[in-house]
């Protein structure tokens, strides 16, 4: 039955159709007892407007609130200007959207006025106050946006902020898996290239997608709770992880065998610290997860004691000299960075047990 896990709906996913269903009926019937001609557009409105959290629905519907406010008086001022006719609406709605283009940069909801704009100037006839027109057109998608951060207010809201505490659990476990495979390959020039390319590629859609939910947290009107402060906090140590493994993932790049062999003059060191980091992003996963207690992180301190043993009698032994500067300073970046992996999930786990206290 595993393979078909991906089919299985998640309860978050059940209570945002919910939602989106609810406030959909909610502002269709609005528009109706307001008299709006087209009240599907409130309902287009809701399902675009309404979002996995409180924080990313209102980001949207300010953008698609500002966006119709801006592409209805454009539409309203074109019509004004051109009057009703196929040449005039045509070459009123390419101006319209070259407008809206142009101003986009500024801000995204300008893709919305370019839209607003045109169905407000395609609409409009001769005879008929076209500010009236943008002014329905307004109202009815203003309805679908009020009913959409209504429900989302009040109907099992969601804080982003939650959300981007497991999404840094998931970028954790991610980050475990790219650590594994780089841990691998630096013995082993035929590695499995396509497999690093692929963990690295998860942990970074991952990372994005937490980058947008601390952005949405921030957009929520109560405020960041302590919590969520601290979950921002455990983003930033992932983020740092990530940057880490990818200069480790770096500086295994090149030719030859140099590197493999100094690898190998200190691997039982690298090893140990390596299955210890490991073991503690899986534990200090979990521990975001549950908001339970992560515990010390004894063998990871002592692993990387014993690396630091290892590289010291390398240095004595004057090993190092043995080989090219690049190979060795491929070596000690890669070990920099595995050694700062560790710092990090040092820091990573105080936080933790702050996120357990709360």
């Amino acid at each position: 039955m595993a393979k078909f896990d991906y089919l299985r709906l998640k309860p978050a996913q059940l209570k945002h159709a919910f939602k989106t269903a609810l406030a959909a009926v909610l502002a269709y019937a609005l528009t109706q007892a307001l008299n709006l001609p087209q009240g599907y557009w409130a309902v287009i409105s809701v399902v675009v407007v309404m979002q996995a959290n409180l924080g990313g629905s209102l980001k949207a519907g300010w953008s698609r609130i500002l966006g119709t406010a801006v592409g209805a008086a454009l539409g309203a001022l074109t019509l004004s200007v051109l009057q009703p006719s196929h040449l005039a609406l045509g070459l009123g709605t390419g101006l319209a959207i070259l407008v809206c283009a142009y101003f986009t940069y500024l801000h995204e909801s300008f893709r919305l006025a370019g839209l607003t704009a045109s169905i407000v100037i395609l609409m409009g006839q001769e005879g008929e106050s076209y500010w009236t027109v943008a002014a329905t057109r307004f109202l009815e998608i203003a309805v679908g946006v009020g009913v959409a951060l209504a429900v989302s207010l009040l109907v099992w809201p969601s804080r982003a902020g939650r959300q981007l505490r497991l999404g840094v659990a998931k970028a954790l476990r991610q980050e475990a898996q790219f650590y594994r495979i780089i841990l691998d390959c630096r013995l082993a020039s035929d590695c499995e290239k396509k497999a690093m390319s692929q963990a690295r590629a998860d942990q970074d859609q991952t990372l994005r997608r937490n980058l947008g939910l601390l952005n949405e947290a921030k957009n929520e009107p109560t405020g960041l709770s302590k919590q969520e402060h601290i979950s921002i906090s455990l983003h930033n140590f992932t983020e740092r992880i990530a940057s880490h493994l990818r200069a480790m993932e770096h500086a295994l790049r090149g030719e030859g065998r140099g590197l493999e062999i100094l690898h190998d003059e200190i691997h039982v060191g690298i090893d140990l610290l390596g299955q210890a980091t490991v073991a503690a992003m899986e534990n200090l996963a979990l521990s975001i997860e549950l908001r339970k207690h992560p515990g010390q992180l004894e063998e990871l301190r002592k692993a990387l004691e014993t690396a630091e043993g290892c590289l010291t009698r390398v240095r004595k032994q004057q090993i190092l000299a043995s080989y090219d500067l690049d190979t060795v300073m491929r070596f000690m970046a890669y070990y920099y960075n595995l050694r700062q992996v560790a710092v990090e999930l040092t820091g990573m786990a105080e936080r933790t047990e702050l996120l357990a206290q709360d």
